[in-house]
């Protein structure tokens, strides 16, 4: 899978992509997401801010498979960018730490069943809907405007 990559270097690379052509941006996210189907879900990080002692809202969220990470990046309201590969989550970056989204607990160690990609206008991503092999959903991205990820 390669080696981790820095959060904000995975997000500068997708931020230039997703100017540069947004529609082909989706699409080989979809095509990339795609491999989730069938791993097992290790975790679901997002950043903890220790000065507010409360979740980031807007940061990106990583759905930590064993296979991998799928990262959701926050593009421009309500589009997000998805990236696959190892994100870099050991070191705090200016107060900010990766913490286990505690919410979305429930998901760990259940298989990812499908994936759901949602687009809005222009084809563009909106949210990414991980459907689990007990039937539980975990929302990913803006879904009615959730600044955080949600699991039903």
């Amino acid at each position: 899978m390669g080696a981790p990559v820095e959060a904000a270097t995975a997000f500068a690379n997708l931020y230039q992509r997703w100017f540069d052509d947004a529609r082909g941006l989706a699409e080989a996210n979809r095509r990339q997401a795609r491999r989730a189907v069938g791993a097992r879900v290790a975790d679901v990080l997002t950043l903890w801010d220790e000065h507010a002692r409360s979740w980031l809202p807007g940061a990106p969220t990583i759905l930590r498979l064993e296979s991998g990470d799928l990262a959701a990046f926050v593009m421009r309201e309500p589009c997000i960018a998805l990236h696959s590969g190892r994100i870099a989550t050991d070191a705090p970056v200016a107060g900010l730490r990766w913490e286990s989204f505690r919410p979305c607990s429930y998901v760990i160690g259940r298989t990812v069943a499908d994936l759901v990609l949602v687009t809005g206008r222009g084809g563009l991503l909106e949210d990414v809907e991980v459907v689990l092999d007990d039937g539980g959903r975990l929302f990913l991205g803006n879904r009615d405007a959730w600044p955080l990820a949600h699991a039903v």
